[in-house]
């Protein structure tokens, strides 16, 4: 198995609106860049007060720099929860999908970044966001294509809720639907790397996983010693 660390990580608390249609699709937000410790971080919010209200989402946005990945496979992005309050448990599942934050190389994201996110580009389904323990997100064939095809790698963690636009609001009463990050921790894609190629059977007693090169030939360019495959 491979992994890879997260390049950039970081969320974006979108501006408070009077409804929650409007929260669904507000430009900007106020951005925490390069997060670290324990962080609410794929949020509802709801407070419908008087005169309006309080309605609001929080997105992670993550960057890796893929590279030097080209042929990896049945590929996860792992993170450790910080905690979860969905109500039912179904409420706090969460949607990996694109996005163009950052200016989709791993720069730093901005304010303005928030609605920079591709909804009909999902990488995964939507997932259980367990209250403690690692989080792991399978990725579909569209994340594999983007990881093995470019040198960035961009993944917005939304509430599926937020991911699909839902129309029905998923709150009865004011609330949160919460889950949060150890950003202090690793966010990585692990992955299955292709199998080496060239020569895979002993030398003088030594195992080919042990052997570099012979006679100055890589093992990989190597099919055959002494006539022998």
């Amino acid at each position: 198995m491979g992994t890879l660390a997260s390049n950039r990580k970081g969320f974006i608390t979108g501006t408070s609106q009077t409804n929650y249609a409007s929260a669904l699709n507000v430009a900007t937000g106020t951005a925490t860049d390069q997060a670290t410790g324990n962080q609410t971080s794929i949020q509802y919010f709801k407070s419908s007060g008087r005169g309006g209200g309080t309605f609001r989402f929080i997105r992670t946005f993550i960057h890796f720099n893929t590279t030097n990945l080209t042929e990896a496979s049945s590929i996860s992005l792992q993170l450790t929860s910080a905690g979860a309050n969905g109500n039912p448990a179904a409420n706090s599942r969460v949607t990996a999908i694109k996005h163009s934050a950052g200016s989709s190389n791993g720069s730093a994201i901005g304010n303005a970044d928030f609605n920079n996110i591709d909804r009909n580009t999902a990488y995964s389904s939507a997932t259980e966001y367990a209250s403690s323990g690692t989080i792991t997100f399978t990725l579909n064939a569209a994340a594999a294509e983007q990881i093995n095809n470019n040198n960035d790698f961009n993944v917005a963690l939304l509430l599926t809720v937020d991911a699909t636009q839902s129309e029905e609001d998923p709150l009865e009463s004011d609330g949160d639907i919460t889950n949060a990050i150890a950003f202090s921790s690793a966010i990585n894609l692990v992955y299955t790397e292709p199998a080496a190629s060239g020569y895979n059977h002993k030398v003088n007693t030594i195992a080919a996983t042990s052997i570099g090169k012979v006679n100055t030939v890589a093992t990989a360019n190597i099919g055959k010693i002494n006539t022998v495959d």
